[in-house]
């Protein structure tokens, strides 16, 4: 074998130990993207009602805008108390529902949303973002006068939240994310949170489940072989930007 990749030609090895490396990576590639291809099988083998993210993305294209860190940590909260209902097992100590309640690690958003960024059971990037609409959210709570939160989107931590349109840089006029940039800073706001949700309900349904099969959650779940519920929710988040697009533009 002399076609080596880049980083192994350059290594300071024999052409036998070059050739071995390779033959091994070559291998790992192709398990990977077996297994990929099971993956997403057993996922298509399924149906997924998306109705209700559906719901929810067009509540925060076109509602209130003191509403969206409202709807958006709601969406969350279920979402992950969801996730941890189907994955933590049955039979713990003390019964699992104590999990959910009181004090216990379940018990509320910021308590989820830590134990899944502690345990990797979702992308760090999606879990940051929802804490800081949940530190909105709690500011709305606490204020009877809201016109004093004026200007949120513009400042952080919602300013902070990562920009969905520089992530699928290569796909931005498919996704219509080309024209988000021309907002402004709610407008922003309203999509990158759209994008958010989907991203959250898509994770919280899959990521557990990569993790269990021991794959790589984000090779399985937006690699060559990417389940088509991912496409399902691009084309709702999409239709929603489309509506948040439509009325700024």
């Amino acid at each position: 074998m002399s076609e080596w990749d880049d980083d192994i030609s350059a290594l300071d090895m024999s052409d036998v130990e070059k050739n071995g490396l390779q033959v091994y990576r070559n291998y790992t590639k192709a398990f990977e993207r077996d297994q990929a291809k099971k993956f997403a099988i057993e996922v298509n083998s399924e149906s997924h009602d998306v109705s209700r993210l559906s719901k929810v993305c067009d509540a925060i294209a076109c509602d209130d805008e003191r509403l969206v860190p409202l709807i958006a940590c709601a969406f969350a909260d279920e979402a992950l108390d969801e996730m941890y209902k189907r994955e933590v097992p049955k039979g713990i100590p003390g019964g699992r529902d104590s999990l959910f309640s009181g004090y216990g690690p379940f018990s509320s958003l910021s308590k989820r949303i830590q134990v899944a960024y502690a345990f990797g059971w979702m992308s760090e990037d999606i879990l940051k973002d929802m804490d800081s609409l949940r530190k909105v959210r709690n500011k709305f709570s606490h204020l009877w006068d809201h016109e004093s939160l004026s200007g949120y989107a513009e400042q952080a931590p919602t300013s902070d939240i990562t920009p969905i349109e520089t992530m699928f840089k290569e796909h931005d006029e498919r996704l219509l994310l080309a024209g988000v940039e021309t907002l402004d800073a709610l407008g922003r706001l309203r999509i990158r949170t759209i994008w958010l949700l989907g991203r959250l309900y898509y994770e919280s349904l899959l990521y557990p489940l990569a993790l269990k099969r021991r794959l790589q959650p984000y090779v399985v779940l937006y690699g060559e072989h990417q389940p088509d519920l991912l496409s399902q929710i691009a084309g709702v988040c999409s239709e929603c930007t489309r509506k948040v697009l439509k009325g700024k533009i």
